[in-house]
């Protein structure tokens, strides 16, 4: 009995059956899709810290980044600078 087509068709049909991967922490925290290099925010300093634990200058410059959420203030508290 020959089963090499029953081989062919698993190996065709196998990633059809895997499950997609689990999104990052910095998947779920970045949209690509507002990324926005050519954004123009103002220099105003008052710094914020995105959900990806990295300080950005103004919360402009999160949303051109990408960046979902950010609370108020540098990563890492009032010490961080």
């Amino acid at each position: 009995m020959n089963t090499s087509w029953i081989w062919g068709a698993a190996l065709v049909l196998l990633p059809a059956c895997q499950r997609p991967a689990a999104p990052t922490a910095a998947s779920e925290c970045i949209d690509a899709r507002k990324i926005n290099p050519q954004g123009i925010c103002t220099m105003e300093y008052a710094p914020v810290c995105g959900c990806n634990g990295k300080t950005y200058a103004n919360a402009c410059a999160a949303r051109n980044a990408g960046v979902r959420t950010y609370t108020d203030g540098p990563c890492g508290g009032p010490a961080a600078k």
